[in-house]
């Protein structure tokens, strides 16, 4: 059952960053034609309503129009850009989550190069995860007399001692 739930869970995370990728790539092909068109409208409406001769203002809603669909594209792309880093961040979450089933399974100390093995990450996206797992304060760094750097999981090396209260006196 367990295992049903954690596929269910990867699954439904790689659903949810696939669909926010396709929305920001939907909104960017969006995006691209709309600012051009409507640079191309607002300039065009100034350079003719401060001609001379111009009075009429269908050369302001031209300019209107332009700076409209250049406000508008502007708005798509940030929400694009948004809906990436959300994304990401999916991502990488499901990624750290790897990476700490791992450490689980492998007795609580992880190298890069293992990590990257066996979770199928590249090492650059290992090395980032667990560095910002010891940033984060989750994660020991420790350095064998080799020069090995091992990363160290406290709460997976110490899970035997579930039972929070003993050894803790409360005030």
């Amino acid at each position: 059952m367990k295992f049903i739930d954690e596929a269910n869970l990867k699954v439904g995370s790689a659903i949810e960053s696939g669909c926010k990728r396709l929305g920001a790539l939907f909104l960017k092909v969006l995006a691209v034609p709309i600012v051009p068109i409507g640079l191309g409208l607002m300039l065009y409406g100034l350079f003719q309503m401060l001609r001379p001769e111009a009075s009429d203002s269908d050369f302001f809603e031209l300019f209107a129009i332009g700076v409209t669909q250049v406000i508008f594209g502007s708005l798509l792309w940030i929400l694009a850009k948004k809906l990436d880093a959300a994304a990401h961040l999916v991502r990488y979450r499901r990624q750290q989550s790897r990476v700490v089933r791992l450490a689980r399974q492998r007795g609580g100390r992880l190298t890069v190069t293992e990590t990257a093995a066996d979770t199928g990450l590249t090492v650059e996206e290992a090395s980032e995860i667990l560095k910002r797992l010891a940033d984060g304060g989750f994660v020991e760094v420790e350095i064998t007399d080799s020069g090995l750097i091992v990363y160290r999981f406290p709460e997976v090396l110490f899970a035997h001692e579930k039972n929070w209260s003993r050894g803790v006196e409360s005030a």
